[in-house]
């Protein structure tokens, strides 16, 4: 077995006299938060193997439901004898039964075999002649739906909606019928619906979003590309199915279609160093001049945005639309780094991938501080999602691998797909229960408790 992904060192003490001071209870608390048993973070533990130490990874999550599969500890430095893991306490209807330790190299590596059908955090005793630690283990109840379709769909992006249903956009390269709609699935009723905005021929969606209005339910936006010479636009479905077009003023690909508060639509161009904005209300699309050009977009708290560049200054930069005032953060070298998949945090702090390394950053734009998790040799994310409890998931869609990365931790664990998943995971999303959705081999994939 070769390691796919580690979540935070955990670190226990010795069973040998303690200097005056460190006491039991501040021990156990870090012990905790380690291993994601607490929020926030901080501190990096010292390495395994250590002489007086006992480091615990997971290395693997252990999913239940539909194409189950195990997950596994790894005890650095420590030979199998003398290794044992018990349960602690396990949520209802959940089990998790550790396997016999096995050496690997200098490790050893303990399987996880979960049951039941639901998820839940289960917490473990390890001990070995180190010492002994406790860990808190994320049980991902996993479900499947098939995607309609006489060809296996293959999804670009997904957004969850306000009322529960998630809608899900094709690549533009796909057949005219998924270029010219959304998916919306209902997760309830386990049904498919297609939502039409009036398109044909060439036209395609490169962009979707979902606004909220309350009591008035829901409006659906699209970006489309044009094929005329009134260039590309933006399309609004209300929740009564009624279409509304208004004119971008460009022939160019509109992508990051972004809602803010103001009741605006955010909106970038390809290529073009600029961000547009769509009033709804009068129809005409304003633009803020960008030093450089953006890549992907986001919202921000206090009505900013933030978006990527690349080129001779990669950076992420924060904007404030209504002044054009903008801070600049570098990252990565000199017309090298390509910075992408923002992601905002539920703590304020913003995610990237540099995609020519395949390295994930956590950046705080109030300090400028930076952070870079340590992942798997190879990995090149694809999407990136953060839950609402500040859990981080990475996608790598070209070696069809998931990783989740617990609030606070350095490191991330893999979650194993079905066998045989032939591609994905794709169009990566959270909902607001914390669960992770994505598309691979054209099913439709929920995980979380």
């Amino acid at each position: 077995m070769t390691t796919t992904g580690l979540m935070r060192s955990l670190t226990a003490p010795a069973r040998r006299p303690r200097r005056p001071g460190l006491g039991g209870a501040l021990l156990l608390a870090s012990l905790l938060l380690a291993c994601g048993g607490a929020p926030g973070g901080g501190g990096t533990p010292p390495p395994g193997g250590q002489t007086g130490t006992l480091t615990v990874t997971l290395e693997r999550v252990p999913v239940v439901g539909e194409a189950a599969q195990p997950g596994a500890l790894r005890l650095r430095g420590t030979p199998p004898a003398g290794v044992k893991v018990t349960v602690e306490a396990a949520p209802p209807g959940v089990q998790l039964a550790p396997g016999a330790p096995t050496a690997e190299g200098s490790d050893t590596l303990v399987t996880l075999n979960p049951q039941g059908q639901g998820g839940g955090t289960v917490t473990l005793q390890v001990s070995a002649p180190p010492g002994t630690a406790r860990l808190n283990v994320p049980v991902l109840a996993q479900r499947r739906w098939p995607i309609p379709g006489t060809t296996p769909y293959l999804a670009a992006a997904a957004r969850p909606a306000p009322d529960g249903t998630l809608l899900l956009r094709a690549p533009a390269n796909a057949e005219a019928s998924a270029r010219h709609s959304l998916l919306q699935f209902d997760p309830a009723q386990g049904r498919w619906n297609t939502l039409d905005f009036g398109l044909q021929g060439f036209e395609t969606i490169t962009s979707h979003t979902v606004i909220s209005l309350g009591t008035r339910g829901t409006e659906t936006w699209v970006a489309v590309r044009g094929v005329t010479a009134a260039g590309s636009f933006l399309v609004r479905r209300d929740s009564a199915g009624t279409l509304t077009r208004f004119l971008a003023g460009t022939p160019e690909t509109l992508n990051a279609l972004t809602p803010t508060l103001d009741g605006r639509l955010q909106f970038l161009v390809y290529g073009q160093p600029q961000v547009l904005a769509l009033d709804p209300a009068s129809g005409t699309v304003s633009r803020v001049p960008t030093d450089g050009v953006p890549e992907t977009l986001v919202a921000l708290e206090g009505g900013r945005l933030a978006y990527t560049r690349r080129g001779a200054a990669p950076a992420v930069v924060t904007l404030d639309p209504q002044t054009g005032a903008a801070r600049t953060f570098a990252v990565g070298t000199a017309n090298v780094s390509v910075p992408d998949l923002l992601t905002p945090a539920p703590d304020g702090t913003l995610w990237l991938a540099e995609t020519r390394t395949g390295a994930v950053l956590n950046l705080d734009p109030r300090s400028g501080t930076t952070r870079t998790l340590s992942l798997p040799a190879g990995t090149r994310p694809s999407a990136l999602a953060a839950a609402p409890d500040g859990t981080l998931w990475v996608a790598d869609a070209t070696r069809a691998t998931l990783l989740r990365v617990a609030p606070g931790a350095s490191s991330g664990a893999a979650v194993a797909l079905p066998p045989g998943t032939p591609t994905g995971p794709r169009a990566l999303t959270v909902t607001s229960d914390g669960a992770a959705w994505f598309e691979s081999g054209g099913q439709w994939t929920r995980l979380g408790s």
